[in-house]
Parts: structure tokens; sequence; C-alpha cells
């Protein structure tokens, strides 16, 4: 199910452009009386490939864990504001209404990412988080503008919008040149400070080891994201969330934190990997490319065959 607008029986943050009017008991002028809030039924999102790996669940995982060695391991906590569906219609500093239609636009398309351990709490009990944009690794910003300059299906995972600003509120994501620019997003003062992003926590453990690539000792091997998989394996990458708090609600707070952590792994002297049990895990960017030639070639068929039926009639004249 795709993340839909928050509507009157709303489940979903954007489907159905004219209901973004009564949420959470609120009644907004001109909305008619407010619909009641529907309770979220938490459940696992569909093809969810994040598991803890620091925490194996199964004598198996964990056994495979044991063959490794941390050779370069790094932490690093970080702040953001989390928000509800029902705070698409509160202003600040309570809600997010200033990127309501914005997020609309974003979330069209995109199925829900997820919130933490690949749960999707359902209803208005989706989260989202909200960090000031010069806030979030360099790392996460080049990779984020990198996804949208090459218009790639993770590219809706993190909205950046330019802060909105009492009546001023982006309708749209920041536009991305075609080209990188010839100044480094570093130095980009005054820039990147009057951004936010948001997004849903599920999308974080796409980009993981971005988080705690710098200062971690080993920061070319973390950027290198050909090594992060969702099991231990040989010079390769783990990483997780290893902690998250949850808003105050109840006391009119947003704020909360999460931590990340990601080791760079080797096989300890002696250890070998069975070739059955342990092989690599299959790079999901991989799937989808083969699934886009797919449907490109399914695409090229029937005008091959127009050509060709072109062909012959020529023939026949």
């Amino acid at each position: 199910m795709k993340l839909q607008t928050a509507l009157a029986a709303a489940s979903c943050l954007a489907s159905g452009a004219n209901a973004i009017g009564g949420i959470g008991g609120m009644k907004i002028p001109g909305m008619g009386s407010p619909p009641k809030r529907p309770d979220g039924k938490p459940a696992p999102v569909p093809n969810w490939k994040w598991t803890d790996p620091f925490h194996p669940s199964t004598a198996e995982a964990a056994k495979r864990l044991n063959k490794f060695a941390a050779v370069c391991s790094n932490e690093k906590t970080f702040q953001a504001e989390e928000f509800l569906l029902d705070d698409l219609s509160e202003k600040p500093p309570h809600g997010i209404l200033g990127y309501r239609e914005g997020l609309k636009k974003v979330f069209s398309k995109l199925e829900y990412p997820g919130s933490w351990d690949g749960v999707d709490p359902h209803g208005y009990d989706r989260n989202l988080l909200m960090m000031a944009y010069d806030q979030v690794p360099l790392a996460v910003r080049e990779w984020i503008e990198d996804k949208n300059r090459k218009e790639e299906d993770a590219a809706g995972l993190y909205a950046v919008f330019e802060r909105a600003e009492g009546e001023v509120r982006p309708t749209a994501t920041v536009s991305v040149a075609a080209t990188p620019s010839v100044i480094p997003i570093k130095d980009r003062a005054g820039v990147d400070d009057k951004r936010v992003v948001i997004f849903a926590p599920g999308a974080l453990y796409e980009t993981l080891p971005l988080w705690v690539a710098e200062g971690s000792g080993c920061d070319s091997e973390l950027l290198d994201m050909s090594k992060y998989s969702p099991k231990p394996n040989d010079l390769g990458i783990i990483a997780y969330p290893t902690r998250h708090t949850t808003a105050k609600r109840r006391i009119g707070w947003r704020a909360m934190e999460f931590t990340v952590r990601a080791d760079l792994l080797k096989l300890k002297r002696g250890e070998k990997l069975d070739p059955e049990i342990d092989a690599p895990v299959p790079k999901v960017e991989k799937k989808e490319e083969t699934a886009a030639k797919t449907e490109e070639k399914k695409e090229e068929a029937p005008k091959e065959e127009e050509k060709t039926e072109a062909a012959a009639e020529k023939d026949e004249l």
C-alpha cells in the first residue's frame, strides 16, 4: 500500500487530494465534522530484508556472526523530530502543515518504507521524521541528491524541502541540478541550513553506513555501499539503528533521537564460510535493474513487430 494522505478514514498519506482536512479529531473550517481517528494495526512491511545483525534472532545467524571480527566500528546519535499523520494539519511546532502539499506529491507514488524494525504501524500511527538538512551527514545528502538526479526509485525515500516560514509553504521538493554542482555540498553555507528533510524511519536502513562513516577511521570503506548487506560477509559492512526514542507527545514534544552503528567485518583466522549457507545476499538494486530491463524489452518487442510488418507490407507493394 502506498504512503497516502491522512484523509477522513485514511490509513495512508497521498491518495485523495480533497480530504486532508479533519485529522486527529480536529475540526478544520469548511471541512465538516472531524472523522474518527482510525486505530492503526501494526504489521510487518512486505519483503523487509533488514534484521538486527548485532543481536541475531536465530542460532544459525549467531553462529554466522561469530565467524567475523569487527576491524572497524562506529556509532553516532542524531537528533530529529517525530510526527504522526495527525500532524499534517497541525502548525509548527507540533505539526508539519507547511509541508503537507509537498509531501502529497512525493509520497503519492511511494510505498510506505516502514517504521523501526520493519513494522508498518498503519493508520494515523504511521510516523515521519524531520531533520534540519545541514545536520544530515554529508555522505547521506550526496546520496539523496544523487538518487534524485538519476530519478531512481529510491529518490522518494527522503523528501528535501526549503524550510517553511510563516505562510510560505513549499509545494515541491528542492530541485536537484542535472549534474553535481561545482561547489561541494559541504561548502554551501547558507543553503542547506535553510532546508529540511522528511522521511519514514524505514528509509534509514538503506543508507545506515553513510550516517556514521565520517570520523570512523575507515571512512572510505563505510562509504562503499557495495559492501553493505543484511548478513555478515568477509570485508563487508553490517549496520543497524541500535537505539531510538519516541517523541513525548503528551507534553507537546516532538523531539527524539536515534543511534546508528556500523561495523566493517573480517573473517576470523581459521574460519570458513559454507558456500551454500553463507552465500552473500543478492543486492536488491540488481534485481530492480533486471526487472527494469525486462520491462524495456517487453516495450521494445511490439515496436520490432511493427517494423517487421511494415517491411512486409513494403515488399508486397
